[in-house]
């Protein structure tokens, strides 16, 4: 009889953890999909705008992404706009327009490696703290980089340095030349 009791605890002990676990809230946030980001590029002397996209629509692990090269004139100003996509799908999903209703969780950061490239934010969050979704790009002399562009997540605004904070929604690196 003592052994038909341990049974019928460990059972019922076994029914609860499964019914309480089946309560459980989920409380993720599904990830998007990024397959493209594309720089749009609005020179302060009125000329050509200019567009360069980031791809890697099998995502991680596939292929290698197809990057455009950023080939800009020294001596410029430019007015850039990002745009985000996830192109896995068919309609292509603008990921941008979930990015700006959440510009208080989210930060653009730029960082040019090796590359004459000075990058300033050109807009704000609702809060008034950085965002950059749009941003002024100022050319300086020749020269050969990277351009790494990250968007974190829940980053610390208030933070001495937010761009090393929050965790990291996408990272692409575009190649640079300054002629």
């Amino acid at each position: 009889m003592q052994k038909n009791s341990i049974k019928t605890v460990a059972l019922g002990g076994l029914l609860l953890a499964l019914a309480l676990s089946g309560c459980k809230k989920d409380n993720t946030t599904e990830q998007e999909v990024i397959t493209t980001v594309v720089v749009e590029l609005i020179p302060a002397d009125g000329s050509a705008i200019q567009h360069f996209e980031w791809n890697d629509l099998d995502g991680d692990g596939g292929n290698a992404p197809q990057v455009d090269n950023l080939v800009l004139l020294a001596g410029k100003t430019f007015l850039c706009q990002l745009q985000v996509f996830d192109r896995s799908k068919t309609p292509e999903a603008n990921i941008t327009t979930e990015i700006e209703a959440e510009n208080t969780k989210h930060l653009f950061v730029f960082a040019p490696d090796g590359v004459n490239l000075t990058v300033l934010g050109a807009d704000t969050d609702d809060t008034g703290k950085p965002f950059r979704l749009q941003t002024v790009w100022t050319t300086g002399t020749v020269s050969v980089g990277l351009l790494n562009i990250l968007l974190k997540h829940e980053p610390d605004k208030d933070a001495s340095n937010p761009d090393a904070t929050g965790e990291t929604d996408f990272e692409v690196a575009f190649p640079v030349r300054i002629q």
